[in-house]
């Protein structure tokens, strides 16, 4: 028969006791990513972009969104790691999915979507994140948008959709965009009718960008309205310079 003495007994009690917070000692999301936010800005360490990753995945497998979120624009950006798309979108995607995500990331997965990268293209599924990313702000995926919308990629070409999501991003300050919507007013498509005061002005803005197609269309017509319709589409332009940046 065995026998324990008491401080035998003493000490297994206290180990029975600390086991749990041996072994159950795994650090939460939340600490991890805490943890990870202050690598990545060098908040009381120092930065280290590696570690930050490794933190937020850590916390990704945990299944935080966020997390995962955070780590595929690393992977994207090359931050702490090279390049990796398709991780990048693998951990985009999911995060997306169970709606975490911005309209930056929503924006690149339209991009993988349109250009066939990584995955198959596809044009529904561009529309429906450049969409998303579209409605809440992001003028580069307003501007993506409204070229599908024009070329009727992704569904029925619709102009007035077009014209409407250009004057948007344009408005923005995106020079494509001003050049698109002054391309849509000169062709008169979305549009009642061809304006060319109108369609002058966004050229100049775009222009004023050193946007090159946008400085040759200006200046082409230059070369077509008389005095008086260069000087009203000269204000033209100033009005809604003085818009955008007000």
């Amino acid at each position: 028969m065995i026998r324990f003495c008491r401080t035998t007994v003493l000490i297994f009690l206290t180990v029975a006791c600390l086991q749990p917070v041996l072994f159950c000692s795994a650090e939460t999301p939340v600490r991890l990513k805490n943890l990870a936010q202050k690598y990545y800005w060098g908040a009381g360490v120092q930065q280290n972009y590696t570690k930050a990753l490794q933190l937020y995945l850590q916390a990704a497998e945990q299944g935080d969104t966020e997390a995962q979120f955070i780590a595929g624009g690393m992977y994207y950006r090359g931050m702490g790691t090279p390049q990796d798309l398709n991780r990048a979108f693998s951990l985009l995607y999911g995060a997306a999915v169970k709606g975490n995500s911005t309209p930056q990331s929503q924006r690149i997965l339209g991009q993988f979507f349109l250009t066939g990268q990584i995955i198959p293209q596809n044009y529904a599924e561009a529309m429906k994140w450049y969409t998303l990313a579209a409605e809440n702000g992001d003028s580069e995926s307003q501007s993506e948008l409204a070229v599908l919308y024009f070329t009727g990629r992704g569904g029925v070409q619709d102009l007035e959709k077009a014209f409407f999501w250009f004057e948007k991003s344009a408005r923005q300050g995106l020079a494509v965009a001003q050049y698109s919507l002054g391309i849509m007013y000169y062709t008169g498509s979305g549009v009642e009718n061809v304006d060319l005061i109108k369609a002058y002005g966004w050229f100049s803005l775009a222009a004023g960008q050193n946007h090159l197609d946008g400085i040759a269309a200006r200046d082409y017509l230059q070369t077509v309205l008389s005095s008086d319709q260069l000087l009203e589409a000269q204000n033209y332009a100033l009005q809604i310079f003085q818009e955008i940046n007000s």
